[in-house]
């Protein structure tokens, strides 16, 4: 840790400390989770090339809330392993001595507060931003901490009804680039990405929905010098170039089209429109069901003498737009001893024309929970990386779940079965020229065809040691099957077993 992270920590405890003795002007409070997990995969970034299958990795954040009144406050959420201390790891500040460079991060920071004379809260900061989504209790398409504002104040209540609104400005980058123009450098020129969402809240007894809508304002140059360290254990920062753009082809990758010779589409500003419905019915309990759905569409421009799909190297136009839908839905019954319940969706895929953009949902990097492995539904969020992605664009799936089943006072176990397949034209492999499997760290993670599918199977189970320890011991497998008459060799590149196992230990106070 630099010299000026560690004044700063002690500055702050020593605040916290002295302000409440000095007059009570202000309460703080204090909380927060470490994780220490212990964890053997052979998923990236474990199992790759002469890297371990086992690894001891942990995380610690703290939030202090300085809360002045009930009208207004600020919160700081830091972290200790921003994207974890993987034991005796220099670079991560976990080897001998225990020392390292930028590994206490700050997660969030940001103040609420009621606009005077109204019930209009505003938060300001970096702060969690996201779409509401009830099938997973996450959204598919933007779910992320994000530096921005949001305003929310209730519209209408009576009679066991109420409706709000919930409006947010994001803006997740800007200023990373070092573009070059006409053999000029022109630092930080055209490169903020802007989202503004508006969320309807509707609530009655037994009964949630939730329209929304969001546009984003994309610069043209927005998504270039986000991050070029792809061996980076945590793509959440790069990773939504992918989930914007259509499949490169030849093997390309985003940061090579991004950062080096592709990006001429001459379209200053990029456009993208998502809306969507969110529904959570419980009035008929013991059941509770769930459905949404959602459209978007995201327009770059177009590349001119676009080479990279053709084997021979002939150009043509690409049109940089993607534009898709999912539906999903859930149903569960709670018993006394576990609730089974089942999820499904369908996301549209790529037809079999790469130059007309992606008919893919647009999305964001989001750790959509569907799988422990397949998707970002882990115990642990930082063991492994996903094998299918963080979305449900390109294919279909449905999951079967028994949850909370236990046999044994504190411990509570989940069991989980899934089949995912491809909706995505199984000609793109061949018709995008893809000589090489699209990288998980700056892409799509998974692709798969109409030709391909995978399926999962996991068990997590969780013990309570006491109010603020947990013990979560979790196995998860993850079989990809990839048609080699439509990957032809290309599929050899992945693994066909996925698996991990991890006990994570979580202090939460």
């Amino acid at each position: 840790m630099t010299l000026g992270k560690k004044l700063f920590c002690l500055l702050f405890c020593g605040v916290s400390i002295l302000l409440p003795i000095r007059g009570n002007a202000v309460d703080f409070k204090v909380k927060g989770a470490f994780d220490v997990s212990f964890q053997t995969s052979n998923v990236m970034p474990l199992g790759v090339g002469s890297n371990d299958t086992f690894q001891a990795l942990q995380r610690l954040r703290t939030q202090f809330d300085a809360v002045a009144s009930e009208n207004l406050s600020g919160s700081l959420l830091i972290t200790v392993g921003t994207n974890g201390q993987s034991w005796g790891s220099a670079k991560d500040g976990a080897a001998l001595g225990s020392d390292g460079n930028n590994i206490i991060g700050v997660r969030a920071a940001y103040i609420d507060w009621v606009v005077p004379k109204t019930e209009a809260k505003v938060r300001m900061g970096i702060q969690p931003l996201m779409l509401p989504g009830f099938v997973t209790d996450w959204s598919a398409v933007y779910g992320q901490l994000t530096a921005g504002v949001t305003v929310s104040t209730p519209i209408y209540a009576n009679n066991g009804v109420s409706t709000g609104a919930t409006f947010f400005w994001g803006r997740p980058y800007n200023d990373n680039s070092q573009n070059t123009q006409n053999g000029r450098l022109e630092a930080n020129y055209l490169d903020n990405l802007d989202v503004f969402a508006l969320v309807l809240p509707i609530k009655a007894e037994g009964l949630k929905i939730s329209p929304w809508g969001m546009y984003a304002l994309i610069g043209e140059n927005s998504l270039r010098g986000i991050n070029d360290n792809t061996s980076q254990r945590e793509p959440a920062i790069y990773a939504p170039r992918g989930g914007l753009m259509p499949i490169l082809g030849s093997g390309m990758n985003y940061y090579q089209t991004f950062e080096k010779n592709y990006r001429n589409a001459n379209n200053t500003w990029g456009n993208g429109w998502w809306g969507g419905m969110t529904i959570n019915l419980t009035q008929w309990e013991p059941w509770d069901i769930a459905v949404e759905g959602t459209y978007g569409r995201v327009d770059m421009g177009e590349l001119k003498d676009y080479t990279q799909f053709d084997p021979k190297g002939r150009g043509k136009t690409f049109q940089l737009v993607r534009q898709g839908w999912y539906a999903a839905m859930r149903a569960d019954y709670k018993f006394s001893w576990g609730t089974p319940g089942v999820l499904a969706w369908y996301g549209g895929g790529d037809d079999d024309n790469p130059y007309n953009g992606s008919e893919r949902l647009p999305v964001f990097n989001t750790p959509w929970p569907v799988t422990p492995l397949g998707f970002g539904g882990g115990f642990f969020d930082l063991d492994t990386w996903k094998v299918l992605g963080h979305n449900p664009s390109g294919m279909m799936g449905v999951v079967g779940s028994i949850k909370d089943v236990s046999f044994i006072d504190d411990l509570k176990h989940t069991l989980k079965f899934a089949y995912f397949h491809g909706t995505n034209s199984s000609e793109m492999p061949k018709k995008a020229n893809m000589t090489s499997y699209p990288t998980r760290a700056d892409g799509p993670m998974a692709y798969l065809t109409t030709t391909d599918h995978a399926w999962e199977t996991s068990l997590s189970s969780t013990y309570t040691v006491s109010e603020n320890l947990q013990i979560n011991l979790e196995g998860a497998y993850v079989k990809l099957y990839l048609d080699p008459d439509t990957w032809h060799g290309v599929e050899d590149s992945q693994y066909e077993d996925n698996w991990r196992v991890s006990l994570t230990f979580r202090y939460t106070f």
